[in-house]
């Protein structure tokens, strides 16, 4: 994959306040006449004030900062990470969350339309769609400059726009499904109530389909009751979509008290979802940005930060 990059971006967070002993901007490091002179300057000059950050930013215990990545530059470690099999990918929020991952055995095709990359596995799908609005941020491990414990993937959250349900709704069919066989088939929102993320269930069977139904207009905690038998009975699609793009897991849903597959699978927590969070606690995104999808390296998933029971 070779997308040509633009101009290096700003380091700038959202986060524009000035540490007064230091004189460095608590978001990204910079100081005010780098700042200031940012819009100006060329790439020569915006290398060489990344270049100083890190060892600001670690002198500020700053843990989560921006790449400097372009979107072209995002959508290539996207689709690398995705063909080397070399970590998790997440779409979701503290509570609701589906990961994919792929074993260094499995067989995973990976393909790129324009700004798409999709990736589909026996076990599950995902496809990011990675346009000019797409940030990257880290989560540095420990500080130290080299690590990075997990790369987020943010948009603005004006640009957060799903549509927002909050109770089951139905959907009709899932035009947009990655498999084109399973077009057809009924899905449904179980209603987060969210604006950069629904977590939807896809009915291929007409009892849980007719189950569905007749949940239709409940809230999450009444749905689970209504109809969570029979949905973990037959272990449909989960579909999580965000603002980036979507993750579709095929995986059984365990059984109550049940581990979650070696692989791709889904949590459903509705305590962690009363949080509001879109992290895990005592990790806090920039308050502008709304979470599209998180990778996390092989040694560590969201499950690593979320324990508990899988959907």
């Amino acid at each position: 994959m070779n997308i040509q990059t633009k101009s290096i971006p700003s380091p700038c967070t959202g986060i524009c306040t000035m540490d007064g002993a230091l004189g460095f901007c608590l978001g990204c490091g910079r100081t005010g006449d780098e700042i200031a002179e940012w819009p100006s300057a060329g790439d020569v000059r915006r290398s060489a004030i990344w270049a100083v950050l890190p060892e600001r930013i670690d002198a500020l215990g700053i843990s989560i900062t921006r790449l400097p990545w372009s979107h072209g530059r995002i959508a290539e470690f996207v689709a690398e990470s995705l063909g080397r099999k070399s970590g998790t990918w997440a779409l979701g929020c503290y509570g609701a969350t589906a990961e994919f991952i792929c074993r260094h055995d499995e067989p995973c095709d990976v393909s790129v339309t324009g700004e798409t990359i999709t990736a589909i596995s026996g076990r599950g799908a995902l496809q990011l769609t990675i346009g000019e609005q797409v940030r990257a941020l880290r989560l540095r491990a420990d500080h130290t400059r080299h690590s990075n414990w997990a790369i987020f993937l943010v948009v603005l959250k004006a640009r957060a726009t799903l549509p927002v349900a909050t109770t089951l709704t139905p959907l009709g069919r899932d035009k947009g499904a990655i498999h084109p066989e399973c077009r057809n088939d009924t899905w449904f929102d179980l209603g987060l109530g969210r604006g950069d993320l629904r977590f939807c269930v896809r009915a291929a069977t007409t009892e849980l389909r007719d189950k569905l139904n007749q949940a239709s207009g409940l809230p999450l905690s009444d749905v689970l009751q209504a109809a969570g038998a029979t949905i973990v009975k037959h272990s449909p699609a989960r579909v999580v979509e965000s603002t980036l793009g979507r993750a579709e897991i095929y995986t059984p849903i365990p059984l109550p008290g049940g581990q979650s597959p070696d692989g791709p699978h889904t949590h459903l927590l509705p305590d962690h979802l009363a949080s509001g969070l879109a992290t895990p606690p005592g990790i806090d995104l920039p308050p502008v940005y709304a979470l599209g999808a998180t990778f996390y390296h092989r040694a560590a998933s969201s499950g690593d930060i979320e324990p508990g029971c899988a959907a």
